[in-house]
C-alpha cells in the first residue's frame, strides 16, 4: 500500500461557508438533523464496504473505501469524546489527532470488514446517544483545538457532519 498524502488544509471554514469541493453548505444544520440523518448515512457507507476493491487505494491522495469508512468511525469516537469534554468542562482544549496518523497506526486496510462495519455503526450509534443527550441550552459551550480553533457544541456537530458528508462524496456513494 502506498503512502496516502496527508492532507494539511484547515476544514473549519466549512463552518463559514459552502465547501468548495462537495458543495455542501453544514452552517444550518441542527443536532436534531444529524441525529435523525446519520443512520442513513452509515448504510450508505456499508455498502462501500462491500465493492469490490474495497481495500485499493486508487490515488496517493485517496483512501481506499475502507480506510473512509474506518475514518468516519474513529472520527465520530473523537468528535463523541469532543462533546464530553465541551459538556463537562469549561473551554478545555482538545487532545490533538491526526487522522492519517490514526489510519496509518490502526491499520484500517487489515482490518476484516465485519470490524469496519461494527466500528462504523457503534461510533455512530455512541454519537447520536451523546448528541441526543445533550440539553440545547448547552449548544453555545465552547471548546478549543490545540491550534486555537474554537468550536460550540453546536459548531463541531456542523464540523463532524461535513466530514461525514464530504467522505460520502469522496467515495462517490
Amino acid at each position: 500500500m502506498t503512502e496516502i498524502i496527508p492532507d494539511e488544509k484547515n476544514w473549519t471554514f466549512v463552518l463559514e461557508s459552502i465547501c468548495t469541493q462537495c458543495h455542501h453548505d453544514v452552517r444550518a444544520v441542527s443536532p436534531a438533523q444529524v441525529i435523525e440523518q446519520l443512520p442513513q448515512f452509515v448504510d450508505r457507507y456499508l455498502l462501500a464496504l462491500h465493492r469490490p476493491q474495497a481495500k485499493v487505494r486508487t490515488d496517493p491522495a485517496r483512501w481506499s473505501d475502507q480506510e473512509y469508512v474506518v475514518h468516519v468511525a474513529e472520527m465520530l469516537i473523537t468528535m463523541t469524546a469532543r462533546l464530553k469534554l465541551m459538556t463537562s468542562q469549561d473551554d478545555p482544549t482538545f487532545p490533538d489527532w491526526d487522522q492519517d496518523q490514526a489510519a496509518e497506526k490502526g491499520h484500517y486496510n487489515e482490518l476484516d470488514t465485519y470490524t469496519a462495519a461494527t466500528r462504523l455503526r457503534t461510533s455512530a450509534s455512541l454519537y447520536i446517544q451523546n448528541l441526543a443527550a445533550i440539553d440545547p441550552t448547552a449548544y453555545d459551550r465552547q471548546g478549543l483545538r490545540s491550534n486555537g480553533a474554537a468550536f460550540t457544541v453546536a459548531t463541531l456537530n456542523q464540523y463532524a457532519w461535513h466530514d461525514v458528508l464530504h467522505h460520502m462524496w469522496d467515495l462517490k456513494a
